[in-house]
């Protein structure tokens, strides 16, 4: 079981790059969200709820990009999740916001050009992951 924490990914260090500097690059973000996002949007705690979900973020892309420089399979599962939690993101964006009220134009444009392929790319990382960890299984039962 050993063998298996470490494989070679032949991930490009660009990529496990992005995934650090996004995480980075989102903490002003949710700074922002927590001081400008009203306590109460329908339902209780709505400012906290985006904090909350935006940190978990950040956390996973960080956490992905780090095992994957490190080569671990863990990465695998860091990487899906990430993808989860964005498209879960997407999703509670552009339902939350009436279509032509304020912030939905705001909502589309980040699904569509942040949160979507940030997803995309996760999977893709994790998938990546599982046929590099099949390739080294396979090599090891010749």
């Amino acid at each position: 079981m050993e063998e298996l924490k470490k494989v070679k990914t032949n991930i490009p260090k660009w990529a496990t790059t992005i995934y650090i500097l996004i995480s980075i690059g989102m903490i002003p973000w949710v700074i922002y969200l927590g001081i400008s996002l009203h306590a109460q949007h329908i339902s209780r705690n709505w400012s906290i709820t985006w904090v909350g979900l935006d940190i978990a973020q950040i956390s996973l892309l960080l956490i992905t990009g780090l095992l994957t420089r490190l080569n671990s399979i863990y990465m695998i599962f860091t990487a899906a999740i990430t993808g989860t939690l964005f498209l879960t993101d997407a999703w509670f964006d552009i339902l939350a916001y009436r279509l032509g009220t304020f912030g939905s134009s705001e909502a589309i444009l980040m699904a569509t050009f942040g949160e979507v392929p940030l997803a995309i790319m996760s999977y893709m990382l994790a998938i990546h992951g599982i046929h590099q960890l099949h390739k080294k299984n396979l090599q090891n039962n010749k």
